[in-house]
């Protein structure tokens, strides 16, 4: 088997512990290595990665400045397809609609790009609908399963809805007190999350809020700097980047564990990026600095 794929390569989410186990209620254990594409090369400083539940992987392989499509069923990846568009130059964050268009932020000239399911550019995702539109600085974004796209704006504090369309249809203001926040995510109800990474404080804003809340205390304690932000399975999931790991807290902020750890051997990572999560339970993580998912 070639080293592109390796077995049926994800992390398998394993079974929820009953609440009086709640320090360690989710479970994840290493099942493979993706290492490269169909044609054998090699991903570099993967930091974007995407799954759904019919089957479709795709990963942001940003040192490498492209897309990498694969198939997934049964537990096993099919040969990975690149993807290079001109419109992205250096894709970092990635997510797939219900069509199965896939949506990248490109770290390098800020912008949303629309890639159709066969590899081919969309659109650029163009703010509307609000003055000084052109001032909106993105620094990340996600989408909901309407297709509507969350974006944050760096330069107003602040999460933009926007319909397909890319219209403004609702501002949700972070706090003045916040500190570096990078990431947010979509939760049931439309809930909405965003993790301060330097003050390691995770915010929440209920369906129609104009602004966040925050919704735990600092935990420092727990995780050094989180990057990214997922909710799944009625739990959050934290991305600590310098910490090496991932972890689990409640819909209400409470602590649920921890999982995964520094290094270079199989199972471990090295400066964590983006995760995605199956709702039959496999687990993708873009492990950067070793150059693989």
């Amino acid at each position: 088997m070639s080293r592109a794929i390796v077995s049926s390569l994800f992390l398998a989410l394993l079974g929820l512990v009953p609440a009086a186990a709640r320090a360690q209620s989710v479970v994840l254990t290493h099942d493979g290595t993706l290492y490269a594409d169909g044609e054998e090369k090699a991903l570099k400083a993967p930091e974007g990665v995407a799954c759904t539940d019919s089957g479709h992987l795709v990963v942001a392989d940003t040192g490498n400045k492209r897309l990498v499509l694969y198939t997934f069923k049964d537990g096993r990846l099919g040969p990975g397809k690149e993807v290079k568009l001109d419109q992205l130059t250096a894709p970092q964050r990635v997510q797939i609609d219900a069509k199965g268009d896939l949506y990248a932020f490109d770290l390098k000239t800020r912008k949303v790009v629309r890639v159709t399911a066969n590899g081919s550019y969309g659109s650029t995702i163009l703010v509307k609908g609000i003055e000084n539109a052109s001032d909106v600085v993105p620094t990340t974004f996600k989408l909901d399963p309407g297709g509507n796209v969350y974006l944050l704006d760096g330069a107003g504090h602040r999460v933009l809805v926007l319909d397909p369309s890319g219209t403004v249809t609702r501002q949700v203001q972070l706090p003045p007190e916040s500190g570096t926040v990078t990431d947010i995510a979509v939760g049931a109800g439309g809930v909405l999350y965003a993790v301060d990474a330097v003050k390691a404080v995770v915010w929440s804003a209920e369906k129609g809020a104009a602004a966040f809340k925050p919704l735990t205390q600092s935990l420092k304690d727990r995780m050094s700097f989180p990057s990214y932000i997922t909710a799944s399975k009625g739990r959050l999931f934290v991305v600590d980047q310098n910490g090496n790991g991932i972890v689990v807290l409640g819909v209400d902020g409470s602590y649920q564990g921890r999982q995964l750890s520094i290094g270079w051997g199989e199972g471990l990572v090295y400066y964590p990026a983006q995760i995605c999560m199956t709702e039959g339970g496999a687990v993708f993580v873009a492990d950067r600095y070793n150059n693989r998912v």
